[in-house]
């Protein structure tokens, strides 16, 4: 019972009670082992405890209407889980599984109703939890930062002991306290590993795959695992990474691929992700890359959102060229509409020589939305597009890229975003510019893809849940995106063919184009960017594809101001890039 007391005063829920709350709570409850991947409770059962998470990680994961699990949070170390239910009297409103072991203690109903009276500390603390997650429930994500990380290399020609002592010194460049695990025959024993994390604020674990003690004690203390693979190789299925096999939490596992750019290309990288669940890739091509890494896991990464707004989207070719100029660097990409085609321009690798160049020629030369046609289902055939697409982007893989990205497109049967990170550029992009009326929407599977701006045309919230670190946004479809004098005594058709001739995109397609793109742009958004660019573009409208050097220019200024006012929060970063 005394090291439940002296584990219990070190957690951040019990800093404030007194040492006769902590000795009655010690009395009154139960020291309970859950192994990664089992339950602790299931949604809709009746809340009979209170449990609280001494070392380990828990998530939350509710069912939807539909069947569909979703992640509501995580628990750490040192908090609570099933207050909300136990105090309300109600069934549990969601399913709580170990993410890896995990010991906690339970504390009967009844003992807690006596606690409470007992002890008005433990009642104000409880209340302090209850308040601020009904207050913040989306904290739980930005706060619950794996801590453990797994290497493991699948096979034997990767030495994942050397990797994993190169990565933590670059890890430590960004004033990240990290240690490492080698490869071994015995695993610590559990309380000496808790010393160890308790310590560090990175853990890095390299294994193998194969069936020793060590790899097993690797499963189960994870938080995230990164699988390292060879392009010429292909994995086995199916593949090893839970000590649990079908367990329902398995689907939950953190996971990311490393896929190492050596040997001839022979393995599919969605092979890969299939196998493994990977919910990121990251390539690794050269020293950068591994420095990227080092920045995912130390919570350090940057991620850039562009949004889409037509010929507006070419400030952030600006706002690129200034982030390159000071250095800093771009970890993960993530766009709509026009913002994922220039985000795919920088996770292409393109230089800013090349990808000024080739913008000029898709979209600045002729317009790319110039072939018309009675309208059926749009107001352009949208061969134009396709083919500039085609040709720029070729036969690119988005699991392939240099950078992790990810755009959206708006599936229109069901109302939800379409989140594309793997398969084709081309077509990721196709689907995620096709305003509706102006260009043919795209059909996958049961799926009617359209413009991701009819959904999420800022996609924000989707960027802070793929990575820890500092999320910049660009945001262009503000206000000053139209001209309401093209609609005032507008011209009849004949009329309009008369004085701009066919090639002329007529003021329909604006209409169409904003129409798809408003939204409540002064609401809160759940997730917003850490730093927030808004280029005004004055002078330049959806349709205005000719007014590329007037919107670069506007959308470099606007980044250089912003990052001159973030420096104090990018300065850092960029130092140990450069080191």
């Amino acid at each position: 019972m005394d090291d439940v007391r002296a584990r219990l005063r070190n957690l951040p829920f019990f800093a404030g009670l007194s040492a006769a709350t902590i000795n009655d709570i010690a009395e009154a409850s139960q020291w309970l082992s859950l192994a990664g991947g089992w339950e602790l409770y299931a949604q809709g059962s009746a809340s009979d405890a209170l449990h609280i998470n001494l070392t380990g990680r828990l998530i939350v994961v509710r069912e939807n209407h539909e069947g569909v699990d979703e992640v509501v949070g995580y628990v750490r170390g040192g908090e609570p889980v099933g207050e909300m239910s136990l105090l309300s009297g109600e069934p549990h409103s969601a399913s709580v599984f170990a993410l890896r072991d995990t010991e906690l203690l339970s504390i009967t109903r009844e003992e807690v109703d006596r606690l409470i009276e007992a002890h008005g500390d433990f009642a104000a603390a409880l209340a302090r939890v209850v308040l601020a997650r009904s207050r913040h429930p989306q904290a739980s994500f930005q706060q619950s930062a794996p801590r453990i990380f797994a290497l493991i290399a699948t096979s034997p020609s990767i030495d994942v002991d050397a990797r994993v002592r190169e990565l933590a010194k670059r890890i430590a460049k960004y004033k990240v306290n990290v240690t490492h695990f080698p490869c071994t025959d015995e695993p610590p024993e559990t309380n000496a590993f808790d010393l160890v994390e308790n310590a560090h604020d990175v853990v890095l674990l390299a294994a193998r795959v194969d069936h020793s003690p060590w790899y097993r004690f690797v499963l189960r203390h994870a938080d995230r695992f990164l699988v390292l693979a060879r392009r010429d190789s292909r994995p086995s299925k199916p593949f090893p990474l839970t000590a649990e096999d079908g367990a329902r939490a398995r689907k939950f596992r953190l996971v990311d691929l490393v896929m190492l750019h050596e040997g001839t290309h022979s393995g599919k990288t969605a092979e890969w992700m299939e196998a493994i669940g990977a919910s990121r890739v990251i390539n690794i091509h050269n020293d950068a890359c591994i420095d990227r890494l080092a920045r995912i896991i130390s919570g350090k990464s940057i991620g850039l959102v562009l949004s889409g707004g037509g010929a507006r989207a070419y400030a952030h070719i600006g706002a690129v060229k200034a982030m390159r100029e000071a250095g800093v660097p771009i970890d993960f990409l993530c766009g709509a509409s026009m913002g994922a085609v220039v985000a795919a321009c920088v996770a292409m690798g393109w230089s800013q020589e090349e990808t000024d160049s080739r913008i000029r020629e898709a979209f600045v030369a002729s317009n790319p939305l110039g072939d018309h046609v009675l309208p059926v289902v749009a107001l352009t055939r949208g061969g134009r597009v396709e083919t500039r697409l085609e040709k720029h982007f070729a036969d690119a893989l988005i699991e392939n890229l240099q950078t992790p990205f990810l755009c959206v497109s708006s599936d229109i049967i069901n109302g939800a975003a379409r989140i594309h990170n793997q398969g084709l550029v081309r077509n990721a992009l196709r689907a995620s510019i096709a305003l509706p009326g102006i260009l043919p929407p795209v059909i996958d599977d049961h799926a009617l893809l359209v413009d991701g701006a009819v959904v999420n045309n800022f996609p924000t919230d989707i960027m802070t849940t793929t990575h820890r670190g500092l999320t910049i946004g660009v945001d262009v479809a503000r206000e000053g995106m139209i001209d309401i004098e093209a609609f005032r005594d507008p011209p009849g058709f004949f009329s309009w063919v008369a004085n701009n001739g066919f090639g002329a995109a007529p003021p329909i397609i604006s209409l169409l184009m904003r129409s798809a793109t408003a939204r409540r742009e002064h609401t809160e958004t759940p997730r917003p960017a850490d730093i927030m660019v808004t280029p005004a573009v004055p002078g330049v409208e959806l349709r205005d594809w000719k007014k590329y050097d007037v919107a670069v220019a506007n959308g470099y200024r606007e980044m250089k101001d912003a990052l001159e006012k973030h420096w104090s929060d990018l300065a850092p970063i960029i130092s140990a890039a450069n080191q």
